[in-house]
């Protein structure tokens, strides 16, 4: 069932409990009424017989002063006559009679038994009564009393009207109130249902239009366009990142299956043509398991895999990384500064890759002659790591790309390297709940800080 539809339903059940308290209510009161009246009928009966009749024997007992009616039950609000056959002599009338009567009652009650007590009509005009009528043994008469039910029926009436005036108000608020609903709530949802049929049909444009307000109509139809915006961003990246992998494992396969052309072609034949062949197609797999490999990393990061954690100095691993990088290039300045020991929880093989590859990138960047610096020094919550570099460094816009895959500034194109470096230290430190910022300009070098919480 659509939500319009219970909507709908709701109302209605409401509209009808409202119908039905009101009609409660007055049934109510008019039977509170009948109730009272019945029971000044039943303690005016003994006066009445006793006036019918005040010549001779009274038709009954006349009541002791203690039984007498009083206050709102005088006996002149009553209609008191003697019926014979189809003729009736009226003993009293109502002060408020207006000039009718009512209309003689089908049942007797007879004299000592319980009495019974119907609703009639009047003889002229459309006021009702509590009749009474009543026969005596030995008479041959019968005295009917009644009483009028115009004020019971004016007092319904209002009820009624105040009833119906109630139902209207209700349903009024029903009205605006769906009308509101319908306009904050509903339409919304129905705009998200048909944006939503869209994009399945192939539509990746379409987005919510409603999106003002504070409602939370108006929160979902935001939150839906920032999913749909970055479920879009997202198939980007990823048709980026394929298309990225392609282009840098492209050149190691070309170069891998057109040495294997020339040896099908047998020109390589002699000893070092065949030599430089094979280590070419070396180089070429050396370049394409260590993409592969940083891939692979890079996706169970992105998984968010749980780091093994043990204790790391991160002065150790520093100092291990500068031997490393005078292995491959001895004429190259690099001081490590800072405490003499940095311990923390973290995975020692991960870290000694995030400070290599902040390294090697400073190596591969600057000039022969420019100073690296890596600075580490520790606090009670929290380790910070600098590695800064005298290079040419770079603009704003690319320092916001920096740490996207397979970028590399347009300077550094034709150089080697995957652009993945930074990627992967981006990762590694947001699995041991670090952070990393980069601080580049093309006046001052490049400088990267990682800070990785203390155990």
């Amino acid at each position: 069932m659509k939500l319009r539809i219970r909507l709908y339903v709701a109302a209605g059940s409401l509209l009808l409990t409202v119908s039905l308290l009101g009609l409660f209510l007055v049934r109510s009161v008019e039977h509170s009424e009948f109730q009272q009246i019945d029971q000044q009928l039943t303690s005016a009966l003994p006066v009445v017989g006793a006036i019918s009749k005040p010549s001779t024997t009274p038709l009954v007992k006349p009541p002791t002063d203690n039984h007498l009616p009083t206050g709102g039950n005088r006996i002149s609000a009553f209609y008191v006559a003697v019926v014979h056959d189809h003729s009736r002599r009226v003993l009293l009338r109502p002060f408020s009679n207006n000039g009718s009567a009512p209309r003689i009652p089908t049942h007797t009650t007879v004299s000592g038994h319980a009495a019974q007590i119907v609703t009639v009509g009047s003889t002229s005009g459309n006021t009702r009564w509590r009749a009474i009528l009543i026969s005596f043994p030995r008479q041959s008469g019968r005295l009917l009393v009644a009483a009028s039910l115009a004020q019971v029926d004016a007092t319904a009436n209002k009820l009624r009207l105040g009833v119906i005036f109630a139902g209207t108000g209700v349903l009024g608020v029903l009205i605006a109130a769906g009308l509101w609903v319908g306009r904050l709530g509903l339409r919304p949802i129905a705009e998200v249902t048909a944006v939503a049929d869209a994009i399945a049909a192939g539509d990746r444009s379409r987005r919510m239009s409603s999106t003002g307000g504070r409602t939370e109509s108006a929160h979902l139809a935001r939150a839906f366009n920032v999913m749909l915006d970055e479920q879009q961003a997202l198939e980007h990246r990823l048709r980026q990142f394929v298309a990225d992998a392609s282009h840098e494992l492209r050149n190691p396969v070309s170069v891998i299956l057109g040495i294997a052309e020339l040896w099908r072609q047998g020109q390589l034949q002699s000893g070092a043509a065949g030599d430089d062949a094979m280590r070419r197609i070396g180089q070429s797999g050396q370049q394409m398991g260590e993409l592969v490999e940083d891939l692979l990393l890079l996706a169970r990061l992105d998984e968010g895999a749980t780091p093994h954690r043990s204790r790391v100095d991160l002065t150790l691993l520093v100092q291990n990384a500068i031997q490393d990088a005078w292995a491959t290039d001895p004429s190259r300045q690099i001081k490590c500064t800072g405490d003499t020991e940095a311990v923390i929880s973290g995975d020692p093989t991960a870290l000694r890759q995030v400070i290599g590859n902040l390294v090697t990138n400073s190596l591969r960047h600057t000039p022969p002659n420019s100073q690296i610096s890596v600075d580490v020094r520790c606090g009670p919550d929290i380790c910070v790591l600098t590695v800064h570099d005298q290079g040419p460094g770079m603009s704003a816009a690319d320092a916001s790309k920096a740490f996207n895959r397979f970028w590399r500034a347009d300077a550094s194109r034709t150089r080697s390297g995957t652009g993945l470096g930074l990627s992967i230290v981006s990762g590694i430190v947001a699995s041991h709940r670090g952070s990393v910022v980069l601080d580049t300009s093309p006046d001052s070098g490049t400088t990267v800080v990682v800070k990785l919480p203390v155990p």
